[in-house]
């Protein structure tokens, strides 16, 4: 499998839950760029954790052409069955080299898009929709996965089905995996407001403040996320908010833990320009908390399964932001009234659509369904959903736990026992 950014973000989250999922019916290689803390959670479990540099999103050619060659490199060692692409450099990268033919062996190739690289909030979508015809029609019997329904239709959309036909398509949501938190009791005198997610144009972090600032003094919002305890970030805050607002937002960075935040917020906000199926939001969710999310296609399924969410204007005016404020203050209000009973309600909804449970059962199908034929049975569709789950892995990682990473300068093992993913 292979990711991008080796930091705390929706897509390494995804592929240590598939690393869970799929332990036990598969012996399994997970690549990214350089660790920043994310991927040390591996020295737990079976997984090899190998570090591809380049392959964080850039705009540069140098840095592709290098990640594909360390790329090549390490897929020509391990030899796998399955190749799957999960950052969108590596969506981009790993087709690139089979439509080129220097993709080693003849592996399966799967790609998860965790959020389409076109369409709206994106400023190259005439490119990239020519850049996916391309792939489709040169090459054949991709494996594309989606987070949504409403990802799966634009993509068929844009592309067009006929070009569609030969390849594998499927569906799957995101999960989340936190397990029970406990609650912190709740300061009666304000109100906790929450966002995930870095200093990117795709978070619109500007808008979230411009919306914060139209609330009741009583709110308070932390921030968490890489980018935004920046001095530049908070420069930027302070020009929105104006030193009262301002005192009244926490600015955390990247954080390893979620939980603790979690446990004592009141609301969780999202504003992205577009997102996959947001496990960050999926994680708030599992947590008992309300939603308020931007309308995209990666949140609609969310939004219509959850009790306690509201859905953010799409305006940009003063009006619109005023209305969100009022929006979250009624929400939030609501909430508070009856947090447990709420809290209680929402977890439900959570267990019913997106619990770990079921979503990993579902990928474990769908791992063994893309793998060629092995005469194993545990590894048929049928098998692979009865393989016993391992359990979460805690978190944090416990102080003094040395990461087993390994570089493409150094020794890897090869002590294959189950088709290589």
């Amino acid at each position: 499998m292979i990711g991008g950014a080796g930091g705390h973000s929706g897509v390494p989250r995804h592929i240590l839950q598939l690393v869970r999922a799929l332990t036990g019916i598969a012996d399994l290689t997970v690549a990214s760029d350089k660790c920043a803390g994310v991927y040390k959670e591996l020295d737990r479990t079976p997984a090899r954790h190998v570090e591809v540099p380049g392959l964080e999103s850039s705009v540069s050619p140098l840095r592709w052409l290098r990640a594909a060659r360390h790329l090549r490199q390490l897929i020509g060692r391990e030899q796998p069955a399955l190749v799957w692409a999960h950052s969108r450099m590596a969506v981009f990268l790993l087709r690139s080299m089979a439509l080129c033919g220097v993709l080693p062996g003849r592996p399966e190739i799967a790609v998860t898009f965790h959020g389409l690289p076109f369409g709206k909030g994106h400023r190259a979508s005439a490119l990239t929709i020519r850049a996916e015809k391309l792939f489709l029609s040169r090459l054949s019997g991709l494996h594309l996965l989606f987070l949504s329904k409403a990802a799966e239709h634009e993509y068929r959309g844009a592309v067009g089905e006929d070009l569609c036909l030969g390849h594998q398509i499927s569906q799957r949501p995101n999960c989340s995996d936190i397990g029970e938190i406990k609650r912190r009791e709740p300061d009666d005198t304000t109100r906790q407001l929450l966002m995930t997610g870095r200093a990117a144009r795709q978070k619109n972090l500007p808008r979230a403040l411009a919306i914060f600032a139209a609330l009741p003094g009583t709110y308070r919002l932390t921030i968490c996320g890489a980018g935004t305890e920046t001095a530049g970030f908070r420069r930027k805050a302070k020009h929105i908010l104006g030193p009262g607002p301002l005192s009244r937002v926490t600015f955390l960075g990247e954080v390893a833990d979620i939980r603790p935040l979690l446990a004592r917020a009141d609301v969780y906000l999202l504003t992205s320009r577009y997102e996959g199926m947001p496990i960050a939001a999926l994680e708030a969710f599992e947590a008992g908390l309300p939603l308020a999310l931007s309308a995209t296609g990666g949140t609609a399924e969310i939004s219509a399964r959850h009790p306690f969410c509201t859905e953010l204007t799409a305006g940009e005016g003063v009006d619109d932001l005023q209305e969100d404020a009022l929006r979250i203050t009624a929400l939030t209000e609501a909430f508070r009234a009856a947090p447990e009973q709420f809290r209680t309600e929402i977890r439900r909804a959570f267990q019913q659509e997106f619990s770990f449970a079921a979503w990993a059962r579902d990928m474990r199908v769908q791992a063994s369904r893309m793998c060629p034929p092995v005469p194993d049975p545990s590894l048929t569709p049928e098998g692979a959903a009865n393989v016993p789950l391992p359990p979460i892995i805690p978190q944090p990682m416990p102080a003094g736990v040395i990461p087993s990473q390994v570089s493409l300068s150094g020794n890897m093992q090869n002590t294959a026992r189950s088709p290589r993913a």
